[in-house]
């Protein structure tokens, strides 16, 4: 399954964590971005309970505020 976290970092964290989130499992990219959040990722996981575990890898990285994640329903042929 895949999916799109939106990630708020802590002030001048955005480039650094940038970095730490690609090197997580199941990471396929994450770039840091304007607007409401600060780093968009995209990410793959097999089934819900992985998904969990890589969100909850990202949500403990030190300097992740908050994050969102978006499940993708139908991906575009």
């Amino acid at each position: 399954m895949k999916a799109y976290m939106l990630i708020n970092a802590m002030p001048g964290q955005s480039l650094a964590l940038t970095k730490a989130i690609r090197g997580i499992p199941g990471v396929q990219s994450a770039d840091a971005i304007t607007g409401d959040f600060d780093i968009v990722a995209t990410v793959q996981a097999r089934d819900l309970a992985d998904l969990g575990t890589l969100m909850t890898g990202v949500q403990r990285i030190e300097g992740v505020f908050k994050t969102t994640t978006c499940m993708v329903l139908a991906e575009s042929t």
